[in-house]
């Protein structure tokens, strides 16, 4: 038996008192927590959110001058603010690179835990919803009124429900002004 088949075999009799409803749902939920603490946390450090600000405030007005050259039809002022298209490019490619280096640096991690969650759940119910949303909350009713979410579902819910407060309380994804 290979290192890897060892670890496996430990990963998953370590996992196995959360094989099922509750545990796995409450599991899942806190999984989930955990990876969006670590995100938003490393963004908050390793993204300079004051210029991200400043970039963001810097991009709105732009955007709002653009549209006001637009609507007026004023060819001077459409000249004007085109010049200054290429520098707006660069801000907004300069915030995307800053945000895609923290996703870079989890995306092994992320990788890891989906392959160990997803083969440990494989497609059993993890949680239960009391209705179906097409797309999203696939599953098989478990009992009458409630669905069985799998991993994926159930980990998507939970994943974007503490994201965004995260985010805020955080105070790493400024909104426009």
């Amino acid at each position: 038996m290979s290192f890897i088949d060892t670890l496996w075999n430990w990963l998953m009799l370590a996992l196995s008192p959360y094989h099922s409803i509750p545990n796995s749902t409450f599991f899942i939920l806190g999984v989930a927590l955990l990876l969006s603490l670590a995100t938003s946390l490393a963004n908050r450090f390793l993204v300079d959110i004051e210029k991200m600000k400043s970039a963001m405030k810097e991009v709105s007005a732009w955007k709002r001058e653009l549209d006001k050259a637009k609507k007026t039809g004023d060819k001077q002022l459409l000249a004007k603010v085109m010049k200054k298209q290429q520098a707006i490019m660069r801000v907004q490619s300069k915030m995307s690179w800053d945000r895609m280096k923290v996703s870079f640096m989890f995306f092994i991690p992320f990788y890891l835990v989906w392959i160990v969650l997803g083969g440990f759940y494989s497609n059993i119910s993890v949680a239960l919803s009391p209705f179906r949303v097409p797309y999203l909350l696939g599953g098989n009713p478990v009992s009458p009124g409630s669905i069985g979410l799998v991993f994926i579902s159930w980990y998507i819910i939970c994943s974007l429900a503490s994201s965004l407060p995260l985010s805020r309380v955080l105070g790493i994804y400024p909104e426009e002004s």
